[in-house]
């Protein structure tokens, strides 16, 4: 079974992903469509890249990736640097499927092709502002970045794709969970709706 989390950055995808792996345990795993993203050709400027458009993404290899899921086979899954915004040549994850596997991402439903591979859509609706702190938080720590490009960048790029590209996702998924992990009713919901629809 193929779980799609989406909604914008920093609205808490992966918390939500980890509370619904942690409760299946052994049976599920998540994947990040992070571990999508192209290279980033030499010579640009990544602060003249929006890594929040599908642009910036192998959307190829990720269809392929999905269409090879479902059919129980395992992948071979990038490993992306956010720091140098490359793949690490000659890596990757190998992924052998679980009962159920969590895909957790900006983009996972902006294609039909892409919804048509997914069991059970999931959108997460989190303030723009709480997205804004949970994404300097990150980056900061995670990313090394200034919060002077975080900013820059989320004014220029993040705000308006995800007017463009991720809210719009929302009305193709089975359910909106508001306020992620904090939400309590609304992933037991979501945990009870998985259980019942997978097979062990």
């Amino acid at each position: 079974m193929l779980v799609a989390i989406v909604g914008g950055s920093g609205a808490g995808k992966t918390s939500v992903a980890y509370k619904i792996k942690n409760h299946f345990k052994s049976k599920a795993e998540i994947l990040s469509m992070d571990d999508y993203y192209a290279n980033l050709q030499e010579g640009v400027d990544p602060h003249s890249v929006n890594f929040d458009s599908p642009s910036s993404f192998d959307l190829d290899l990720f269809r392929e990736h999905l269409s090879q899921l479902r059919e129980n086979k395992a992948i071979k899954v990038p490993v992306y640097n956010m720091v140098t915004y490359s793949r690490e040549v000659g890596e990757y994850k190998l992924f052998t499927p679980k009962p159920l596997i969590i895909f957790e991402g900006l983009l996972l439903l902006y294609k039909k092709e892409f919804r048509d591979l997914f069991d059970f859509s999931i959108y997460i609706d989190a303030q723009s502002d709480e997205r804004l702190i949970r994404r300097i938080e990150r980056d900061t720590v995670e990313r090394g970045r200034t919060l002077e490009s975080i900013i820059e960048q989320y004014r220029k790029f993040v705000a308006p794709s995800f007017q463009s590209f991720i809210e719009p996702q929302k009305y193709f998924c089975d359910i909106i969970l508001p306020e992620g992990v904090s939400n309590k009713a609304g992933l037991s919901i979501i945990i009870n709706a998985i259980e019942n629809m997978i097979k062990f």
